[in-house]
């Protein structure tokens, strides 16, 4: 009985390790009016980086996914986040493997804009004046009129 009671943690945290799987984001795909296309589908990626944001205020939390566990960064997916809520959809994707980037000023799931990074980095500060109501998403009375089941919360 003595044996079993210490050999119940070992064969819990096994378990738990075999079961581990990655991290993955799920959405559904927008629809966009003629013209716009959807965001990069995040879908079936894997997630390579903590989406848990540390500090307070207003900031930028770029996330970056590959196509498998052990695989090179594939995307980044920049989101707004503010007092360590992080916004739904990113505004900002860029897929290294292309070159190409994404913009969702209203982060309705269709980019507003596409093109060709024009240097091997590109920073997503140089978008955030372009997102619609960026200024007021940390606003105290705006993050009060999010409903909560828009907003990511991680422990």
């Amino acid at each position: 009985m003595f044996a079993a009671i210490l050999f119940l943690p070992v064969l819990l945290m096994l378990t738990s390790v075999c079961l581990a799987r990655p991290l993955r984001r799920v959405a559904s795909a927008p629809f966009c009016s003629s013209g716009q296309l959807s965001m990069p589908d995040l879908n079936g990626l894997t997630l390579r980086s903590s989406p848990r944001v540390m500090a307070t205020g207003r900031l930028i939390k770029g996330l970056y996914y590959s196509d498998s566990p052990n695989g090179s960064h594939a995307l980044v997916a920049f989101f707004i986040a503010c007092d360590r809520l992080l916004e739904p959809k990113p505004f900002l994707v860029v897929d290294f493997r292309s070159r190409q980037f994404s913009f969702d000023g209203n982060q309705d799931g269709c980019a507003d804009v596409t093109g060709l990074m024009p240097q091997s980095e590109i920073d997503p500060a140089d978008f955030y004046p372009a997102v619609e109501r960026a200024e007021e998403i940390c606003d105290e009375d705006a993050t009060s009129q999010h409903q909560p089941s828009l907003l990511v919360v991680v422990p």
